[in-house]
């Protein structure tokens, strides 16, 4: 990784331990170095259909604060555990919260900043996620504005290359 990250919500959790490995890493080899990716992980899995939603926009408040206060971020993404019970909201919420974080830095910041969302709960692989997100967050562009993933669509793919599928 050449750029830091900044790491955000349940950051204790096995799934951000090798994030939080590596971004301690990069900060000591070049401590200047401005941050191009906020990096939100929420472990859901034992919230209720009222506090998920609840933690998830609380994070994403805080997401919108760091990115908006952060210059040089391009790149907001979750990455979040959910029950399989509440996996078939997962979208629509992501969805409508990506939406207003994006617009809300477009039009108060003046900036074009990507929102992913991923559903990792499936994810038996943290090495490869751990990969696909340093991928992202190293990318200086994007092509999305926002768009909501399963471990599925990026298991053998990039996080990009997934959400241009999602626009084709």
């Amino acid at each position: 990784m050449s750029h830091s990250t900044v790491l955000l919500g349940d950051v204790d959790t096995p799934l951000a331990r090798g994030m939080s490995a590596l971004d301690h890493a990069s900060r000591a080899s070049a401590p200047n170095s401005a941050p191009r990716a906020v990096l939100a992980f929420a472990d859901l899995r034992t919230d209720d259909r009222h506090t998920g939603p609840e933690r998830l926009r609380a994070l994403g408040t805080l997401a919108l604060a760091t990115a908006a206060r952060t210059t040089s971020v391009r790149h907001i993404l979750f990455a979040v555990m959910l029950a399989p019970r509440h996996a078939g909201r997962f979208d629509r919420i992501a969805s409508g919260l990506g939406a207003r974080l994006h617009s809300n830095l477009e039009r108060e910041k003046a900036r074009d900043v990507e929102v992913t969302f991923l559903n990792v709960s499936g994810c038996t692989d943290v090495s490869a996620l751990t990969e696909r997100l340093l991928d992202r967050c190293d990318d200086p562009t994007g092509l999305h504005g926002v768009v909501v993933l399963d471990w599925d669509d990026i298991r053998d793919h990039s996080i990009a290359h997934a959400a241009r599928s999602e626009y084709l």
